[in-house]
């Protein structure tokens, strides 16, 4: 094993956040506020980056948190993060914040501009060791603290936009934040635990589905005894130590006690997460008295607007954060 200090030093330069701002909505119009790098420190004293864009303006905004997924490149390469730091303006101005995962590796990009994952990339050897859900909302929890006591542009609203694994996160840090006024969850399922999704997904085909199924399990009771960061399923992102943090979740036992409104959208041919585990969140969410949308987009797969035409993933886009802005869209 290496030495903890070494471990951290390394995982804080790693960290280091970098702020796009150059062609965002927000510079072109000439009125972002350009802050220094965030770094806040964790309870270990080991680096967490923040990236934050705001409105200049003398009145108090709320703050939208985009968290996305698993993927270890980092987080303002996801394609929702992009929109939301490129986009135009809106009627009410907020702050957009996004929480860097540990060490995240920069992906190649094509002429277009396009990220590559191709066979040379690997991640990081920081993100395999610190990359859990658990983790990822320790780490939102402690940036929302700091902002909080530091942030005097923020009116103390918070508008939360989570992704696959950024949605397991976001349902955690919703349900455990009382201020949050907004929340819209995408490609996350919610309903079953992750280790019976992945059952269905994985043996659906399987021509003997009973063998598939034990095989499986046994799998996944491996990887809740050895939770370790030094092994990985399905991908090298996968770690059996992330696994262990989503296996055996199910976001519906928090989310039916959440008070602010809550939108999950879904795709109807996710290939990652089942839409099964989404439509019983939505069925578990009934009679709750949780103000609840669930949007199940026809065709589309993982990601939110995955498989649809330019139009139709910006429209996509647009309803979500119509959503998480305007009340009398809630209504």
């Amino acid at each position: 094993m290496q030495p903890a200090q070494g471990r951290l030093a390394r995982w804080a330069r790693s960290s280091a956040i970098v702020l796009l701002l150059s062609t965002s909505w927000l510079a072109t119009a000439g009125n972002v506020d350009v802050q220094s790098p965030l770094q806040i420190a964790r309870l270990d004293g080991s680096s967490l980056g923040v990236h934050l864009q705001r409105p200049v303006t003398q009145e108090k905004v709320p703050l939208l948190i985009y968290i996305g997924g698993s993927l270890c490149i980092p987080s303002t390469e996801d394609e929702t993060a992009q929109w939301l730091l490129h986009r135009d303006t809106t009627k009410e101005p907020y702050a957009v914040a996004i929480v860097e995962k540990p060490g995240p590796t920069v992906p190649k990009k094509n002429a277009d501009g396009d990220i590559e994952i191709g066979p040379d990339f690997a991640c990081s050897q920081e993100f395999k060791q610190y990359y859990t859900i658990d983790q990822r909302v320790v780490d939102h929890l402690r940036a929302l603290q700091y902002l909080r006591a530091h942030a005097d542009w923020w009116n103390g609203d918070l508008l939360i936009w989570g992704f696959s694994d950024g949605g397991r996160v976001g349902a955690r840090l919703a349900s455990y934040y009382p201020q949050t006024h907004a929340v819209a969850l995408i490609g996350f399922g919610g309903g079953v635990p992750m280790a019976a999704s992945m059952e269905d997904m994985v043996c659906a085909t399987n021509a003997d589905a009973t063998e598939c199924r034990t095989s499986l399990r046994q799998q996944m009771d491996e990887i809740r005894m050895q939770p370790v960061p030094g092994r990985d399923w399905m991908g090298e992102a996968n770690t059996y130590a992330a696994w262990a943090s989503r296996l055996d979740a199910v976001e519906a036992n928090i989310l039916r006690d959440l008070r602010a409104p809550l939108l999950v959208v879904h795709g109807e041919r996710d290939g990652s997460v089942p839409v099964a585990s989404a439509r019983k969140l939505a069925e578990r969410m009934r009679d709750t008295g949780v103000l609840f949308r669930y949007r199940e987009v026809p065709g589309m797969r993982h990601s939110l607007g995955g498989g649809k035409t330019p139009t139709e993933v910006e429209a996509l886009h647009r309803d979500v954060l119509v959503w998480l802005l305007d009340p009398k869209a809630r209504q």
